[in-house]
C-alpha cells in the first residue's frame, strides 16, 4: 500500500523537518535545566552539549545507512521489522502510537500556548486560555496535514527559516554585546568543590535533558515513502541537519553564558536574557520567534505522527487494519490514521491541563526511545551480515568505528535516563509491553 502515497517532498522539506523537529521548544526551556543538572558548572554543561551533538551526528550517520537501505514509509518501524522481525517492530510502533507522538505533540502544543500567553501578557496559569490555544493549534495543523497535499511541507520549510532568525540574533548579540563581567565560564567556589569529584556523573546527568533537545531527527524516516529522491535526500537531510544543529546549540549556549552567569540564567530564563540584549520590545520579538519555533516543531511532529497508525495497519498487526490503512482518494493521505492520532493527542493535552504537570509527559517517552535507537544502530551490523548484497546508496563512514561509538553513546543515554527517572522508565516499558496483547498475526 506504500505506493499509494504521493511522492511530494524534496530535500528542503526533509532537511527542514530534521531541523524543525529538533529545534523546537527544548532549546528554550532546557538551558537552565542542563545547568542545574551540571551543578551550575558551565564547563560541564558546554562539554555535555558538545558530546550530545557528537552522539547525535554519529547516530545520524549510522541510522542514515539503515534508512537509505530500507526506504519504506514508517521509518524506524520498517527498519526494525526488516532486522528483528514483525513483533519487535510492532512494539516500537505501538510505543510511538500510544506514548511518544501523542505525548510530545501535546507537550509542544501546550508550550506553544504558554509562549503565546507570555507574548500577549496572559497569565500562564490561565488553564482555559492554554487549552483553547493549544487545542486550536493542534486542530489547525492536523487539518492542514490531512486535507491538503503539500501545505504542511511548505509550513515546515517556512517555519524553520523563520525560527532561526531570533535564535541567531540571540547568539550574535550575546557574543557581541554580552557583558558578563564574571566570565563566560564563571563558577562559584561551592560549584568548583562540588563538581571536582563527580564530573562524569554530572556530565551524564546533563546529557539526558540535552538529548531531549536533539530528539526527533530520526522521524524524518517516517515520510520516506513521500520523498521524491529518498536514497539521496534522507541521509543528506539527517547528517547536514544534525551537524548544523550541533554547532548552533553549542554557540547559542556559550552566548547565553556571555550574557549572564549560570545562576542568573537559571533565575531569569530566556526572557530575561532577551530583555537584557534587546530591551522590552525586542524581547517580544524573540518570544514571537519562540512561538514560531514551537509552531514549526508542532507541525513537524504532526507530519510524522499521522503515518504511525497507517504503517502499523499496513503491516497487518493493528486491529481494524483495513480502516487505518485506507488512503483517501481525494487528499492522498491516510485520513483515518491521522484522525486516530489527533484523538490521542487531544487526550494527552487534556491530561496535561488537568494535572498541571505537562513536563512529566515529555520525560516518559524520550528515555525509552534511546533504547530503540540502539536497536537501529546494532541492526546495521546485523543487516550487513545477513544481507551483504542489499543495495546501499549511502554507507556510514569509518565503519565499524562510527556505529560502535553511536551504540555506546545511545546505551549511555539510556542508562543515565533510567538512573535519573526510574519511575518514568518503568511506566514506559509497561505501556510498550501492552502491545503484546494488541498484536495481531497476519
Amino acid at each position: 500500500m506504500n505506493e499509494n502515497l504521493e511522492k511530494r517532498y524534496g530535500f528542503s522539506v526533509a532537511f527542514s523537518m530534521v531541523v524543525g523537529i529538533v529545534i523546537g521548544i527544548g532549546i528554550f526551556f532546557k538551558a537552565g535545566q542542563i545547568l542545574i543538572a551540571s551543578n551550575m558548572n558551565p564547563k560541564i554543561a558546554i562539554s555535555a552539549w558538545v558530546i550530545g551533538g557528537i552522539i547525535s551526528i554519529l547516530s545520524g550517520l549510522t541510522a542514515a545507512e539503515v534508512g537509505a537501505a530500507i526506504p519504506e514509509t514508517g521509518g524506524m518501524i520498517a527498519w526494525i521489522k526488516r532486522i528483528y522481525g514483525e513483533r519487535i517492530a510492532f512494539l516500537v510502533g505501538w510505543a510511538q502510537l500510544i506514548i511518544y507522538f501523542p505525548a510530545l505533540v501535546a507537550l509542544i502544543a501546550y508550550y506553544f500556548a504558554v509562549f503565546t500567553g507570555s507574548f500577549l501578557n496572559v497569565d500562564p496559569s490561565n488553564t482555559i486560555f492554554l487549552g483553547l490555544v493549544a487545542f486550536g493549534a493542534i486542530t489547525l495543523l492536523f487539518g492542514i496535514n490531512i486535507f491538503t497535499k503539500n501545505i504542511g511541507g511548505k509550513i515546515q520549510t517556512a517555519a524553520t527559516i523563520a525560527k532561526i532568525i531570533p535564535l541567531l540574533l540571540i547568539t550574535i548579540f550575546g557574543f557581541v554585546f554580552g557583558d558578563n563581567t564574571a566570565g563566560t565560564f564563571y563558577m562559584t567556589e561551592v560549584t568548583k568543590e562540588a563538581t571536582s569529584s563527580s564530573t562524569l556523573v554530572l556530565l551524564g546527568l546533563a546529557l539526558v535533558p540535552i538529548m531531549f533537545t536533539f530528539d526527533g531527527w530520526i522521524y524524518v524516516g517516517t515520510i520516506a515513502g513521500d520523498l521524491k529522491n529518498v536514497k539521496k535526500d534522507l541521509p543528506k537531510a539527517i547528517v547536514l541537519g544534525l551537524g548544523f544543529i550541533a554547532i548552533f546549540y553549542v554557540a547559542l549556549n556559550v552566548a547565553l553564558l556571555n550574557v549572564f552567569t549560570a545562576e542568573e540564567i537559571v533565575r531569569v530564563g530566556m526572557l530575561g536574557v532577551a530583555t537584557k540584549l534587546f530591551g522590552h520590545f525586542g524581547a517580544k520579538f524573540i518570544f514571537l520567534g519562540i512561538m514560531v519555533s514551537a509552531f514549526g516543531g508542532l507541525n513537524g511532529m504532526i507530519m510524522a505522527s499521522t503515518r504511525i497508525p497507517y504503517t502499523l495497519a499496513v503491516e497487518g498487526h493493528l486491529p481494524k487494519k483495513e480502516y487505518f490503512a485506507k488512503i483517501d482518494d481525494k487528499f492522498k493521505q491516510p485520513v483515518n490514521s491521522s484522525v486516530c492520532m489527533y484523538i490521542l493527542v487531544t487526550l494527552f493535552l487534556v491530561a496535561m491541563l488537568i494535572t498541571g504537570k505537562p513536563d512529566i509527559f515529555g520525560d516518559i517517552p524520550v528515555a525509552l526511545f534511546w533504547l530503540f535507537y540502539c536497536l537501529v544502530f546494532l541492526g546495521l551490523f546485523i543487516l550487513r551480515k545477513k544481507e551483504p548484497n542489499l543495495e546501499r546508496p549511502y554507507k556510514v563512514p569509518l565503519y565499524p568505528v562510527v556505529p560502535i561509538l553511536a551504540l555506546l553513546g545511545g546505551v549511555s543515554i539510556f542508562v543515565y535516563a533510567a538512573i535519573s527517572n526510574p519511575g518514568y522508565m518503568a511506566i514506559s516499558v509497561a505501556l510498550t509491553l501492552t502491545g503484546l496483547f494488541v498484536y495481531r498475526k497476519n
